[in-house]
């Protein structure tokens, strides 16, 4: 009995110190300053892990904008995270390595299937102003079409909008704020239906990147609570009120990263950057130059304007991770 005691405490010293390694010598010096808030699905929203179990996924099928795009949209194997210079976008990444979703899906030895697109907002139809004419509605369709056969009890499926349609609705106003959460939520619908029947879900938000609105805040609070019924399986197939199948949820808030770093609470020198700046601010539309960047990226919390760098992507996977292990709602 004392071996095995001895035999545990030591796999457990390795495994903080390969933590450790991780999020500091690993990062160049970057990692998480703040904790998940946890919380109930039943409540206000907050980090929550309500039957996730990572040691069972074996596929990441992921949703989003270009937090999530790993610089390919239709699933396929991503291109090397490398910057080539003048380009400064790491094989098609807004950043200068792996985005946050690969640092998972490495984690915790799961394949990754990711259709996320830059730009990307949930609906074009509801902000017409949206520069890039990307969204989840043709995400979803790439991924219909394709007929995948994935496993429904090891596939977790990564949903992240949030950040282009707020930003859509200070042009074309705040109005279908709503509309957009109820996207996010018609679409978890449809995967949970046949045939892809899906049971896991992750969703994550940082819609104001620093900023907080009345507006803002029902959009998160209305797909949390939308997490809440489908958790207890209703409207979890069709809105009619139906019993449906019980699904499993989690909702990670980056915005306690961007509170932590843009705020004095801890602030971002608590976090190891010298700087919320960006990195590189020779953007356009359609391309990011490496020409009079900064000789220091890892320590500027943005690689691009409003994107985060390789060590940022990384805390992203940090701080999701933190909130599956701990916030588990029983």
């Amino acid at each position: 009995m004392q071996a095995f005691s001895n035999a545990y405490a030591i796999a457990q010293a390795q495994d903080q110190y390969v933590a450790s390694l991780r999020q500091h010598g690993s990062n160049g010096g970057i990692h998480l300053a703040v904790s998940p808030a946890c919380g109930s699905l039943s409540g206000n929203a907050s980090d929550v892990n309500a039957g996730i179990d990572v040691k069972r996924v074996k596929t990441i099928v992921a949703f989003g904008d270009s937090y999530t795009d790993g610089g390919r949209d239709d699933g396929g194997p991503l291109a090397p995270p490398v910057v080539v210079p003048p380009d400064a976008e790491a094989g098609g990444r807004s950043t200068n390595g792996k985005v946050w979703v690969e640092n998972l899906a490495d984690d915790i030895g799961a394949a990754l299937m990711d259709y996320a697109q830059s730009g990307a907002c949930t609906d074009l139809r509801l902000w017409p102003s949206n520069y890039k004419k990307v969204d989840f509605i043709g995400q979803m369709a790439t991924f219909l079409s394709q007929g995948n056969d994935l496993d429904s009890e090891s596939t977790l499926y990564v949903i992240f909008f949030g950040i282009n349609d707020f930003g859509d609705s200070r042009t074309d106003g705040e109005a279908n704020l709503q509309a957009a959460a109820q996207v996010i939520l018609s679409q978890i619908r449809i995967l949970a239906s046949p045939p892809t029947n899906a049971r896991s879900f992750l969703l994550a938000d940082v819609y104001g990147l620093g900023t907080h609105t009345p507006a803002g805040d029902a959009f998160v609070q209305t797909i949390y609570s939308g997490l809440y019924d489908f958790h207890r399986s209703v409207n979890s197939t069709d809105r009619r009120g139906r019993k449906g199948p019980k699904l499993n949820v989690a909702f990670a808030q980056f915005s306690r990263i961007w509170d932590g770093v843009l705020g004095p609470d801890p602030g971002y020198e608590a976090f190891g950057y010298v700087t919320t700046d960006a990195c590189i601010v020779d953007c356009s539309i359609k391309f990011c130059s490496t020409e009079g960047m900064c000789d220091d990226p890892e320590h500027y919390f943005y690689y691009i304007p409003n994107h985060p760098s390789k060590e940022g992507m990384r805390i992203m996977a940090d701080y999701v991770e933190e909130v599956l292990e701990q916030c588990v709602e029983t």
